[in-house]
């Protein structure tokens, strides 16, 4: 079937190059020779320093071992500014992959990648406002998670094959949605959500036979799962010197995708008959249920169909959950408040949050800021007393007299134009008659042209 490649993949980086190339000359000795080295996840400092392990590398004085190629996530500052969006080498043997795309190494091998971290604020927004200098902004745009799937499935070969190895900074949302019920959720004890929803996209649409990820410092290797054309293996790699425990590097030995599915083609066999449903694309598995105690009488039907009506947030499958206030159904990642604009209900407090924005009525409809408080040019609806028949006679008396008064105004005031209108002279009228000296003298013997 033709000779494996082998690779070593690492976590982020963090840094630690003294530590990371030592790794991969001790390994190369020892199991190799490796062809390539993939780094996923933060390869610099996240703070941009501490950086300066690399310089030794970068001025020639310490060589690497092994041809190591890399991606970054949300560093603020790192050496990659100034080099062209579609990567670019820092020094012999280390070589940055670029923002996003499709390439195929020396090796053989073709991989899809993804720089950057998710910025929910900035996602939407076009790279004509962030892509223009030499700058490198820490964060990806839709268009380039589009651009990655458009890579890996344009041409003969992605159509058959797809690509080995899809690498990201981050894990996707709903990885953990088809983990058995016995095995603890490796991340459920963060306190800050850094999955990120488009990379849930790109793991779903970019037919990978591997899918390398960092930034969340913990190893985790999923079953493979089935993807538009074969299976999908995910490893979620811990930092170079971080966690003690955690595994950040693993050795592949890849057989190239093109080579697999030709023999798979050749010899008939369906590939990835035997792999688990895409994760990012099932319903969790639904948990076992404590028996309900039997209820005489009428049943309550709070909760027996999915209608909206306003109350309290509903928690949904996937992670989703509905707004109380406006029924809008909101996305896991969405935390903090609902993304309703005219709404912008909070995510926890929502009856502190009723009594001190809405002052005691119903405001929805009404116009808000951006951070879902109301506008102050918002009225309340205006409220009625009961009068006696004395008080309304009064008020009525009074509402006439000033009905009154409005007509004579608007009546003097019409007397006192059409007045106007009539002491108008016409412009012509006015004139004085020209002589026909004057006339000729303004350029013309026409009696009717000054007229």
């Amino acid at each position: 079937m033709g000779d494996k490649v082998k690779i070593l993949a690492f976590g982020d980086v963090n840094g630690n190059f003294d530590k990371l190339f030592n790794t991969v000359e001790r390994l190369n000795e020892r199991a190799g020779p490796f062809s390539a080295c993939l780094c996923s996840g933060r390869f610099f400092h996240p703070d941009g320093s501490g950086n300066d392990e690399l310089l030794p590398y970068l001025q020639g004085r310490l060589k690497v071992a092994v041809p190591t190629y890399f991606i970054v996530g949300g560093e603020d500052a790192n050496p990659v500014d100034g080099l062209p969006a579609d990567g670019g080498d820092l020094c012999k043997n280390l070589t940055f992959l670029g923002r996003a795309g499709c390439r195929r190494l020396p090796n053989g091998l073709k991989v899809a990648y993804l720089s950057g971290a998710y910025d929910s604020r900035r996602f939407d927004e076009s790279g004509v406002f962030h892509r223009g200098g030499s700058s490198f902004k820490p964060f990806y745009l839709r268009e380039d998670v589009q651009r990655v799937v458009d890579a890996a499935r344009t041409g003969e070969e992605e159509e058959l094959a797809g690509v080995d190895v899809l690498m990201t900074a981050e894990w996707g949302e709903k990885f953990d949605t088809l983990l058995p019920e016995d095995q603890p959720a490796p991340l459920a004890a963060r306190a800050v959500n850094t999955l990120s929803p488009a990379v849930t996209t790109l793991a779903s649409s970019v037919p990978a036979r591997y899918h390398l990820a960092g930034t969340e410092g913990v190893h985790l290797q999923l079953p493979p799962y089935r993807n538009g054309l074969h299976a999908t293996r995910f490893y979620g790699l811990g930092a170079v010197d971080g966690n003690l425990g955690q595994k950040f590097v693993v050795a592949l030995a890849v057989t190239p995708t093109v080579q697999l599915a030709l023999a798979a083609a050749r010899d008939g066999v369906e590939e990835g008959a035997d792999a688990t449903p895409c994760p990012y694309m099932s319903k969790p598995r639904p948990k076992p249920s404590a028996p309900t105690p039997e209820v005489v009488g009428p049943v309550a039907r709070d909760d027996v169909d999915d209608e909206w009506s306003r109350g309290d947030h509903k928690d949904l499958e996937g992670g989703e959950w509905r707004c109380g206030e406006c029924g809008n159904v909101n996305r896991a990642h969405q935390r903090d408040k609902c993304n309703m604009k005219r709404c912008g209900a909070p995510r926890e407090g929502l009856e502190l949050w009723r009594l001190e924005s809405m002052h005691g009525f119903n405001a929805r409809g009404a116009k808000r800021t951006a951070d879902g408080d109301i506008m102050s040019g918002f009225q309340a609806p205006k409220t009625y007393t009961m009068m006696t028949r004395e008080e309304a006679e009064a008020e009525a008396a009074r509402a006439a007299e000033a009905a009154r008064e409005e007509a004579a105004r608007e009546e003097a005031a019409n007397k006192k134009q059409k007045k106007g209108d009539a002491e108008k002279t016409s412009l012509y009228a006015s004139q004085k008659p020209m002589s026909q000296k004057a006339k000729y003298r303004k350029g013309t013997r026409n009696p009717q042209a000054w007229r």
